[in-house]
């Protein structure tokens, strides 16, 4: 089974059939991980803003499931941004 928007239901043509399965919050969150790098790797592959607006999308619904603000989250990105600078080309490793 794989998330679907609401909207997408209204589009199933007469004859086609699907099983429709309402999750719970919990269930939701454990699709939206599982989802994630998949869509995340076919938006990158196809370079895709689509793909890149549905991954904010599941993001978005994340954050409304764990009450959490989007609009804070946002803010707090940017201020993170001018505070400790973007995530940019490099990665760092512990040393042993």
């Amino acid at each position: 089974m794989k998330l679907t928007r609401e909207k997408d239901l209204k589009n199933i043509l007469p004859g086609q059939t699907y099983k429709i399965k309402k999750v719970s919050e919990a269930e939701f969150i454990l699709y939206v991980k599982k989802e994630l790098p998949e869509l995340f790797a076919e938006a990158v592959s196809q370079k895709s803003t689509e793909k890149f607006a549905d991954i904010l999308e599941l993001i978005n619904n994340t954050c409304e499931i764990l009450n959490m603000d989007w609009y804070e989250c946002s803010k707090i990105k940017s201020s993170k941004k001018w505070e400790t600078g973007k995530y940019g080309l490099i990665v760092t490793e512990e040393a042993d």
